[in-house]
């Protein structure tokens, strides 16, 4: 399930509008790191920090380098509200900036998101948009991981008709035998 839950905090940052945006930054760098996604976590994580360090300094929180984000449906930086008060310490914060600058120092990352094609324009896209940057295509989304539903790759609930990638289909069925959406029973496909 460890690929489950680095594509699900990923899909999250969609949301940082909404649920606290260091909070979910954080997450997604854990669960991405966790899952051995280590380029995907190194950018979330470097997201951490930045919201970290605004939140300690609101006065200089502005100039968030958004490249990484650039074509991608995560809030900019400046759409996003800070929190008053930072959830780990500074302690917990260091350690995070030590893997990174570690990892970076070793040249064992990259610099970008996980990309994919648009199946409709053949376009690169950031692999958690729902719409395409390039044609404006819209995707629904997977009910494990909120990610798109590619048609070539998508199973549905047997009871509900609620999609999902088949991938993650199965290691959620295989976890937990039933559909996350209706709760019925299911089989892996």
């Amino acid at each position: 399930m460890d690929s489950v839950n680095a594509k699900l905090t990923a899909s999250l940052l969609r949301y940082t509008k909404e649920i606290r945006a260091d909070k979910a930054y954080h997450d997604a760098g854990e669960a991405n790191r966790k899952a051995g996604l280590n380029d995907a976590a190194f950018i979330y994580f470097n997201r951490y920090i930045d919201l970290y360090d605004a939140i300690d300094d609101i006065d200089n929180a502005a100039g968030f380098d958004n490249t990484e984000f650039e074509y991608t449906d995560i809030p900019k930086p400046e759409y996003i509200p800070l929190p008053e008060t930072n959830f780990i310490s500074a302690d917990s914060r260091d350690q995070i900036r030590d893997w990174v600058l570690q990892i970076n120092v070793d040249g064992n990352v990259g610099s970008s998101l996980p990309m994919r094609n648009c199946e409709n324009c053949q376009a690169e896209t950031y692999e958690g948009n729902l719409i395409c940057n390039n044609c404006q295509f819209t995707w629904d989304t997977c009910i494990i991981t909120g990610l798109p539903l590619v048609k070539s790759n998508t199973v549905h609930c047997k009871i509900c008709n609620k999609g999902a990638i088949r991938e993650h289909w199965n290691d959620y069925i295989s976890a937990t035998q039933h559909c996350p959406w209706c709760k019925s029973m299911q089989t892996q496909y």
